[in-house]
Formats: structure tokens, C-alpha cells, sequence
């Protein structure tokens, strides 16, 4: 039985995947394809164009309408509104001196019934159906009813070309969905009529217009009506219209829910379309293309079901071998682009599957409406996208734990954990080894020098600040002084919602050129960049903090570098002062190791960030970043770089600010960081696209291998010390690794500090601690887009 089911279910499915297209080539090449004798008529035209709460689309749908290459007076254009009540009749009723009409329903009753209302008092010998955010092609009412020229049609369907917003699941699904559609059609029309309409364009004659209940889907029940009276439906290719997919995947299932559910209902609605003696093949197009579709998913569970049923035996016998093999496949679908998109035309067909069995349901239950709200109304379209998986971040940890489950499916647990032992050890020593050791080779074989010049363009600086009473009068007087012509300079304070005198401070400047902007309420630094930039001019865009000092020449030493049409953004070398917490030798050394991978990577290609101190763009390369943008200085530089420009280090453009004046301090700067690094991984504008190998390479090894070095490193102690016991050398890396996190510990106590070994261990657990805290914030929820607030005092240069 199971046998049977499952050749059944399995062989209906590839009929309706490839079967019926292959059944139809060959009719096609057999017998030729159906003529269709098409002529450049013009007869009188309405054009019916649906509505409710379009008011963000109407004008430029009206507009469309009236540009469209069809002689005036043999068009008629009706909006159709089903009870409106955003102000889109309003909109409509401004273009009633150029011969537009309205038809309002009083009360919201439903597209249908709106139709079945204004189709007896349409004018035109032909009826054109569209919808409010559907913008024609201006040949395309032509293209539509030459068709009609040919005495046996009456329905022409258009072709509807969806503007896809991107990588999301529903629009890399639609596209692929919509094409495979649009081939039927073709093949369907070449034989003799295709399934259904487009409700965003068809035509048919007027004569042929039944009413429909309330609750029908016109655009699919309306042709079959037409070809079960004896006419033709077919498909046009050259008449074009295009609308937006619904791009977000829970809009993309409501709207086939209802399509599925109404379209259901329709094929009992009109039973002579199934009837071959009266509509002939068309019967096998409406049951192969439409009924076999929607019940797709039901024989595919059914296939799933009676397989697992045959083959679980061998499933429950290498469960680890089949839990290994998902891990592999999911682990590529976050790293590799084409699994990726695989991942997403599955997920896509998935919710159609859902959907259609919803939809069956609700059908044959016979609860469908006629009523909904479009996407536009409902906010879909305007709403940002969602943030993607933070597993991206984590894939070559999901890497190392699947090679360490496939060593113990394959071999042993000893020879797994001896694979997890050196895979972290390895990425360890790469980090912060072997990454340096490839930037040397690079800089010898790929050195790609920057080119400065000596000119002085307008210069904007914009200092975002929140509570900065104690520095900010300190910072301006700063900026102002610094060695750049005074004519071309200017300084931008946004007050990001200071309770403090900040704003006062600031405004006793404007006299010498200082624009303040107060934002009522604290929103983040990201939103004080954003609303600063709206207030720039200049070509040129200096961001600073408020507590970072200039030395005199550093805005020059940035700008230099932008006399190289190559570079967009140039980083200075910011200076931490002051004692911090005894902190300042170790915290030194590692920002000398720092400075050194930013410095080759500028020379041989670009870094992955700036110093968000004090860093200069393009003011045209500024893409402003979500306002909850926690790593502005990762966010807006890497827009840059996606657009083929270089990020670059200027060493010589210093500057001093007060570093973390105790541990705590530093270890919440350092948290946040990270878990901005996550949010900035999940955004889909991320990590790419990217053009430059070298900039990838920089982004993985400076950056993304790095802020999982914590999670490397616990990989590492646990493989070593279950392995211990008996193992010299996992025994010393155990006890190495055990010392490091002792004198860390120790350090906690700022009495042993001074001891070099033990500040250096400190610091270097403190930045993996705060590491692993941060990623796991970002994974597991939203970082703050709002830093907390330490008290500062300005630095002051030696």
C-alpha cells in the first residue's frame, strides 16, 4: 500500500511539474501552434480600473492610463472604488475634467461586486480589467485587443512583470513561480486557450460579461465562463503591465489563500469548463494547470509520508549519518549564495503549498470573501525588512561542529574531537597570526598605493552628541581652530536629546558658523548622523565625537586622500589618553597590532571599518543606515566599499579622546560593539554584494573570524581537555589555556595590574569575555541602537 501510494502521489506531481509541459510542447510540435488572426483594431475601450485605499498608487495609475498610446476618444477610463476612505476618490475626482470617471460603491462590498456594477455601464465594445497599482506599457491596450480582430476570442490576458525588491524569499520565488506560469500560458494558447485571466490586464468583449457572486474571483472565473460559451482565452505577450511582488512571504500567503480559496470555488461556479465534450482539451488544461496544482501539496505529503514509511528502517539505522548530512546542507545554505537560493525558492513553493491547502479548505467550505485589504493599505510594502538569521554569523562554528559529528559518524569520537581540536586551534593561530603573515605577503605582491593631492574643498564636520555639557564647548573651540581655511570649514552639533546644556553650549557659537540641530527626544547616535547629514552642503563630510580632539592638521591629512577618485572614506588615528584603569599598556598594544592590519589593508585594498572618532566620506557615498544602527562606523563605510570605492587609514590624521576609565566600562563598549556586529551580519545589506576579493578577505579574517574567537577558543579547551588524561599535548594546551583565564581572573583586582603579565592577560580576557557577551546579545535579541553614557572629559594632545 504504501508502494502504491507512493507511486501514485509521486507520479502526479511530476506529471503537473513536467509532465503537462512536455504534453503540451508535443501537441504543439505535432500539430502547430492554434493561429490567432490579430489585426490593429482600435474599437471603443473601457478601462476598469479597481480600488480601495490606493491612494498611494491612484495618481500615478490615472496618469498611466492617460498616457497610453489609444485613441482618446474611443477610451474610457472608470475607477472602480470599493468604498474608499483614504482619500483616493478625492485623488481620482481631480482628474474628472480630463473625461476620468468615478464609480464609488457607498458601502465596501468587494472588487466583484464593484465590477458587476460597472460593466452594464461601461461604453466600450471592449472591457479591460486592471488593478489601481498595475502601470501599463504605453502600446498595451493595442497589444490586447488586436487579439480581438479574431472572431473566436474572447479574453485576452496580458502579461504582468513583477518589479522584485530584492533577495527575500517571495521575491526570488515569485520570479522563478511567475516565469514558469507565463510559459504555460504560452503553450496553453499555442494548443488553444489558456486557464484564466490576469486581473491586472484582460480584456473581453462586453457582450460576454456575466455577473458573478460577490465572492468570485473575476479574473478566473470570468474566462471560464467565456470559453465554456464556446470562445477562446488566450495570452498576449506584448501587452505589459508591472506591479510589485509582494515581497514580504506572510503577504505572499494571505493573497494565495484567497486566490486558491475563490479559485476553487469557481471551478464549480462554471462545471462546463470541466466538461471535454463541450471545451475539449481545455478540460485537461484547467484540471492539470489549476486543480493538480493546488492539490500538489497534499500528494507530496502523501509522497513524504509513504516514503519515510518504506525507508525508515535505513533511517533509524544512520540517524547520526542523516543528522551530519543536514547539518552539512544547512550550514551551506547560509555560505554558499546558490544553496542560498535554493533555500529560498524551497521556502517560497513551501508557502504555496501551505497556502493552497488552506485555501482548498476554505474553498470547499465555501468561506471566502470578496473583501480584502491590499498589501499597500496593510503597511507590506512600506514596512522594513526583516533582519535575517543570525546563524550567518555563526556558520564556521556550525562548520566545525559538523565535521566534528561527521569524523564520529565516519571513524570515532576521539578522531572527531582531535578534527574540533586543530580546526580551532588553526582558526585561532590565523586570526591573530596568520592573517598578519597574508597582509605582508599581499602588501609585496598587491600593493595598490593611494595617489593624495594638496587640495582644500568645503568641509562639513558633524558632531553627534548626547550629555556632552562637560566637553562639547571644549570640542568646538577645537574644530574651529583647526589649520584648514576658515571659509571652508564648517560645523555641524546635532543634540541628541540632551537634558544637559549641551544645545545651550553649542548655540553660543552660531554667531562664528556653528549650526545646531536639537532632537527632542534621544533616538541614538545613527538617527543624530542621519538628521546631521540632512544639514550638509559640502562635498566633504568629517563625523567626530565630542570628546575626541583634533590635533591641528588632521582634517587635512583626511581630505588628501580624496583627491584619489578611488577612495570614499578615510579613517584617522585616534590616540586613547588618561590611566584607564591600568589598562593603558595592554589596550595600547593591542590597538599598535590593530593599526598595523589597518594600515596594510588600506595599502592593498580596503579596510572593513573606520574609526567612528573621527573618519571622512563622500558626502554622495552616505547611505544613511537604519536610525537603530548600532555600528554606524562598520554600516556606512561598508555601503562604500559596495559601491567600488576604497576605505582607507590615515595615520597622520590624529586625534586624542579620554579612554574607558575602568574595566567595566571598556567590557560594555566592547559588548555592545559585537552585538552590533551581529545586527550588522543580519541586515541583508550586510556583506554584500562585494567586488573586491580583497576587501572579503579583510571582512572574514579582521572581523567576522575574530569576533568568534571566544567561541574558537572554548571549542578548543573543551577538545583538549577531554583529551587530556592521556595526551601531552592537550594537556599543555589545557593547562596554557587555564593560566591565561587565572590571570585574567587575578587582573580583576587592579592591585596586580601593574604586573605586566598579568594586565596583558586581563585585557586580552576582558575583549574575549565581552566578545562572546555581545554575540550572544545580538543573537538572542536587539542590541541597544542608544550607548550608555559614562561621564568624559575632553582629551588634551601631549
Amino acid at each position: 500500500m504504501t508502494w502504491i501510494l507512493f507511486a501514485l502521489s509521486s507520479g502526479l506531481l511530476a506529471y503537473v511539474a513536467v509532465g503537462y509541459p512536455l504534453l503540451l510542447k508535443a501537441i504543439v510540435r505535432l500539430r502547430g501552434e492554434r493561429p490567432i488572426r490579430r489585426a490593429d483594431i482600435t474599437p471603443p475601450l473601457t478601462l476598469l480600473i479597481s480600488a480601495y485605499n490606493e491612494r498611494a498608487v491612484i495618481r500615478s495609475k490615472v496618469e498611466n492610463a492617460l498616457s497610453l498610446d489609444y485613441p482618446r476618444d474611443r477610451l474610457e477610463i472608470v475607477v472602480v472604488s470599493d468604498a474608499s476612505t483614504d482619500g483616493t476618490d478625492e485623488i481620482v475626482a481631480e482628474f474628472a475634467s480630463r473625461g476620468v470617471r468615478l464609480a464609488r460603491q457607498p458601502e465596501r462590498r468587494g472588487k466583484t461586486a464593484g465590477l458587476n456594477a460597472a460593466v452594464p455601464a461601461a461604453r466600450g465594445e471592449v472591457i479591460v480589467f486592471s488593478d489601481a497599482n498595475a502601470l501599463y506599457e504605453r502600446d498595451a491596450l493595442r497589444m490586447l485587443v488586436r487579439n480581438l480582430a479574431d472572431p473566436e476570442v474572447g479574453c485576452v490576458t496580458g502579461e504582468a512583470r513583477y518589479r522584485l525588491g530584492g533577495r527575500r524569499t517571495a521575491d526570488v520565488g515569485e520570479g522563478v513561480y511567475w516565469n514558469l506560469e507565463l510559459n504555460l500560458k504560452r503553450l496553453e494558447t499555442g494548443v488553444g486557450s489558456t486557464v484564466g485571466g490576469d486581473g491586472a490586464i484582460y480584456a473581453i468583449r462586453r457582450e460576454l460579461w456575466q455577473p458573478l457572486p460577490a465572492t468570485a474571483i473575476n479574473d478566473f472565473l470570468n474566462p471560464l465562463q467565456i470559453v465554456a460559451a464556446g470562445w477562446r482565452s488566450v495570452y498576449e505577450p506584448a501587452a505589459v503591465c508591472y506591479e510589485s511582488a509582494a515581497g514580504v512571504t506572510r503577504a505572499e500567503y494571505r493573497r494565495r489563500v484567497r486566490i486558491v480559496s475563490r479559485s476553487w470555488r469557481a471551478v464549480f461556479q462554471a462545471p462546463a469548463a470541466l466538461n471535454p465534450f463541450r471545451v475539449g482539451f481545455f478540460a485537461v488544461s484547467l484540471v492539470s494547470h489549476k486543480v493538480l496544482r493546488w492539490f500538489a501539496p497534499v500528494l507530496l505529503l502523501v509522497a513524504g509520508a509513504s516514503g519515510v514509511a518504506r525507508l525508515w528502517p535505513y533511517v533509524a539505522q544512520n540517524l547520526v549519518q542523516v543528522a551530519v548530512v543536514a547539518l552539512i546542507v544547512a550550514i551551506a545554505a547560509l555560505v554558499l549564495p546558490p544553496v542560498r537560493r535554493g533555500f529560498a525558492l524551497a521556502g517560497y513553493f513551501a508557502t504555496l503549498g501551505a497556502a493552497s491547502i488552506v485555501g482548498l479548505v476554505r474553498g470547499t467550505l465555501n468561506r471566502v470573501s470578496g473583501v480584502w485589504a491590499p498589501p499597500r493599505e496593510s503597511g507590506v510594502f512600506d514596512a522594513p525588512p526583516r533582519e535575517g538569521s543570525a546563524l550567518l554569523l555563526w556558520s564556521p562554528v556550525l562548520a566545525i561542529l559538523g565535521l566534528g559529528a561527521l569524523a564520529a559518524s565516519l571513524w570515532d569520537t576521539p578522531a572527531a574531537l582531535d578534527l574540533v581540536f586543530l580546526v580551532a586551534a588553526g582558526l585561532i593561530a590565523y586570526v591573530y597570526a596568520g592573517y598578519p603573515v597574508v597582509l605582508a605577503l599581499l602588501r609585496r605582491l598587491a600593493a595598490d598605493p593611494i595617489v593624495p593631492g594638496d587640495s582644500t574643498p568645503d568641509v562639513t564636520v558633524v558632531v553627534a552628541a548626547n550629555d556632552e555639557a562637560r566637553v562639547i564647548e571644549a570640542k568646538i573651540r577645537n574644530t574651529l581652530t583647526l589649520d584648514y581655511p576658515a571659509g571652508s570649514l564648517r560645523l555641524v552639533v546635532v543634540s541628541d536629546g540632551s537634558v544637559d546644556d549641551t544645545a545651550a553650549i553649542a548655540r553660543r557659537f552660531e554667531p562664528d558658523g556653528v549650526t545646531v540641530v536639537e532632537i527632542p527626544e534621544r533616538r541614538g547616535k545613527t538617527a543624530a548622523l542621519n538628521d546631521g547629514m540632512s544639514r550638509v552642503r559640502s562635498d566633504i563630510v568629517v563625523l567626530t565625537d565630542a570628546n575626541t580632539m583634533l590635533e591641528a592638521g588632521a582634517v587635512r591629512a583626511l581630505v588628501r586622500n580624496l583627491a584619489d577618485s578611488r577612495v570614499g572614506a578615510v579613517s584617522g588615528d585616534v590616540i586613547l589618553m588618561g590611566d584607564r584603569a591600568s589598562l593603558a599598556r595592554s589596550e595600547d598594544l593591542y590597538y599598535r597590532y590593530e593599526r598595523w592590519l589597518q594600515r596594510v589593508e588600506s595599502q592593498i585594498g580596503s579596510m572593513p571599518g573606520v574609526d567612528g572618532a573621527l573618519y571622512a566620506i563622500r558626502r554622495t557615498l552616505y547611505e544613511p543606515p537604519p536610525d537603530d544602527t548600532v555600528l554606524d562606523d562598520m554600516a556606512i563605510p561598508m555601503a562604500v566599499v559596495r559601491r567600488g570605492f576604497r576605505v582607507v587609514l590615515e595615520p597622520e590624521a590624529r586625534a586624542y579622546e579620554v579612554g574607558s576609565t575602568s574595566a567595566w566600562m571598556e567590557f560594555a563598549r566592547r559588548v555592545r560593539i559585537t552585538a552590533g556586529a551581529v545586527q550588522f551580519i543580519r541586515r541583508q545589506s550586510g556583506l554584500g554584494p562585494l567586488r573586491d576579493w580583497r576587501m572579503s578577505l579583510a571582512l572574514v579574517s579582521h572581523k567576522v573570524l575574530r569576533w568568534l574567537s571566544p567561541v574558537f577558543a572554548i571549542l578548543l579547551l573543551a577538545s583538549a581537555a577531554w583529551q587530556a588524561p592521556g595526551s601531552t599535548i592537550h594537556g599543555a594546551v589545557t593547562a596554557a589555556l587555564v593560566g591565561v583565564a587565572a590571570l585574567g581572573l587575578v587582573g580583576c583586582s587592579t592591585r596586580f595590574r601593574d604586573l605586566k603579565p598579568v594586565a596583558l592577560m586581563h585585557y586580552l580576557c576582558l575583549v574575549e569575555t565581552a566578545a562572546l557577551a555581545g554575540l550572544l546579545r545580538g543573537t538572542l535579541g536587539r542590541p541597544p541602537s542608544k550607548w550608555r553614557r559614562f561621564a568624559r572629559s575632553p582629551a588634551v594632545s601631549s
